[in-house]
């Protein structure tokens, strides 16, 4: 059955999310995001609206700027007490095919006092968002009362007023460890999966990975598929299973025991991994989404998403041929949106670069010739002399890199062609700061932690650089027609509001894994509208 569904997007991002629900067959009835940075991209690309005074398809909740000042308002940390003195909102406002720009707690808040308004909205196929997850991730840190950490509670409050059939909630793996505070442990994806339950819904969860959709990421990410409660017993009834079992058993204990729910933890609840064996069978294309391929071979690499972008200086357009993996985006995606099969590939800056930054880039390429071996070698080059085992290792680490070509701190290009020349190269680059950034492997998919651009550099010897935005794109899944607004990247205390280029890419959800996960839900509701 072909019908035309509808979703909302909560926590909307750059856009990431909404593209791939659109290619998977979803209408967008309306969107929410707090960042004006990620919503000028958000709007441009999924709204076709450039952001200015009087935008008919973007609306303000909240701010300390007047509609008029649009340049103000795209710079605004909307976090902070001033930015409430001035609303787009009103009980009359139709918010249909819009982009709501505020904090989600106040746009609850509206809709609770405008039902008029709740009304335009409610009992839309699919309500999807992803939270912010910093206090969740295992890189950052875990504060249990950080306001962030109770934005899943709202987000589920809110499905609750606007009932949806099904809700797709999206989170970093670092929702599944636990904190630990007063001598007990909390597990935030349980803490979530009650409140859900308490508003109705049947939480599905699992966790799965980008690599195994045909995306060159190895991005391992917790998804929750809530679904409400009558459609989820109609599903039940068609297609039983341990999934469904676990999910109503977990339920009911959460509905009958509302008033203390403390005592309801992690043993009565499970979460299905893709990456366990004793799970796999269970995504199988009916509760659990299934994957395009487990087999290593079979997975994209980083080089078909961006070798043909080695060369930022030259011209490249949004239809040129390259790999038949960025041919698959533009083709999912609508190549031709906008007439962007005309245009030039845009944010592909390269970003400026020392010899010292370089030569250390350039090591870390050097690193994946060495099997085995950490970023901390360098450590033993002031030990050398004095422990023979030392000397034998380093010995062994440069038959790995003889004849390689590397930059030194001064400019200069050396061969590696003695031991000798190899330790002093060595020793001109001790003293990084930095102890998370690696070099992208060319024949396997890319780390998780693209946010930062400096963390992780280009795997081409003539390329010892970061990442441009665009080439970060490309890895997550985005169309080369796709285009990141707002300045390209930030710092020192701003990095606390703004969503910049770098950042809204890193944040987004990959749209060919939204896509997929669309195509999963579309599936179910299929099942049970057949007549």
């Amino acid at each position: 059955m072909n019908k035309k569904r509808e979703h909302i997007e909560f926590f909307a991002g750059c856009g990431g999310l909404a593209l791939g629900m659109e290619a998977a067959g979803f209408h967008l009835k309306m969107a929410n995001e707090i960042s004006p940075m990620a919503s000028e991209t958000f709007a441009y690309n999924i709204l076709g609206e450039e952001l200015n005074a009087g935008s008919e398809k973007v609306k303000w909740i909240h701010s300390g700027y007047d509609e008029k000042d649009i340049n103000r308002r795209l710079r605004e940390n909307l976090l902070q007490d001033k930015a409430f003195g001035f609303c787009d909102l009103t009980k009359d406002s139709d918010v249909t095919g819009s982009l709501l720009v505020g904090d989600i707690r106040k746009l609850k808040d509206f809709l609770f006092e405008c039902p008029e308004i709740l009304a335009q909205i409610e009992g839309v196929d699919l309500i999807s968002g992803g939270p912010p997850c910093q206090s969740f991730s295992l890189a950052g840190k875990r504060e249990r009362r950080n306001y962030k950490n109770k934005l899943p509670l709202v987000f589920a409050e809110l499905c609750g007023m606007l009932k949806p059939r099904i809700v797709l909630l999206e989170n970093v793996k670092g929702i599944l460890a636990p904190f630990k505070e007063n001598g007990l442990y909390y597990h935030a994806w349980i803490e979530v999966s009650k409140a859900f339950a308490l508003e109705g819904f049947v939480p599905v969860c699992m966790l799965i990975n980008s690599k195994y959709f045909g995306i060159p990421q190895n991005r391992p990410r917790f998804i929750m598929t809530a679904i409400r409660k009558d459609v989820f017993d109609q599903l039940e009834a068609i297609i039983p299973s341990e999934v469904s079992r676990i999910s109503k058993n977990f339920f009911a204990l959460v509905t009958e025991s509302s008033a203390d729910l403390n005592n309801i933890g992690i043993s009565d609840f499970k979460y299905f991994n893709m990456e366990s064996k004793s799970d796999i069978g269970y995504f199988d294309g009916n509760w659990l989404p299934r994957p395009l391929t487990l087999k290593e071979s079979q997975w994209k690499s980083v080089n078909v998403a961006v070798d043909d972008l080695k060369d930022t200086g030259m011209k490249r357009m949004v239809n040129d041929q390259s790999s038949d993996y960025v041919d698959f985006l533009g083709n999912l995606f609508n190549q031709h949106r906008m007439n962007a099969s005309e245009k030039e590939i845009l944010n592909h800056e390269p970003r400026n670069h020392t010899s010292v930054v370089k030569s250390r880039f350039r090591y870390f390429q050097l690193l994946n010739k060495i099997n085995g071996t950490k970023a901390s070698i360098i450590d033993y080059v002031s030990r050398i002399e004095e422990d023979a085992a030392l000397t034998k290792k380093i010995s062994s680490l440069f038959e790995s890199v003889q004849g390689e070509v590397v930059l030194m701190p001064n400019g200069n290009k050396v061969t590696l062609s003695s031991r000798a020349i190899w330790i002093k190269y060595l020793n001109s680059i001790k003293g990084s700061k930095k102890h998370s950034q690696k070099a992208l492997n060319s024949q396997f998919p890319a780390p998780a932690q693209l946010t930062i651009p400096d963390d992780m550099c280009h795997y081409d010897s003539d390329n010892p650089r970061v990442l441009t935005v665009r080439e970060m794109a490309r890895i997550q899944s985005f169309p080369d027609w796709f285009v990141f607004k707002s300045k390209t990247t930030t710092g020192g205390k701003n990095r606390k509001f703004e969503v910049p280029q770098y950042t809204q890419v890193g944040n987004a959800v990959p749209p060919v894994l939204s896509y997929h996960l669309g195509r999963h839900i579309t599936g179910l509701l299929a099942l049970i509208e057949q007549d």
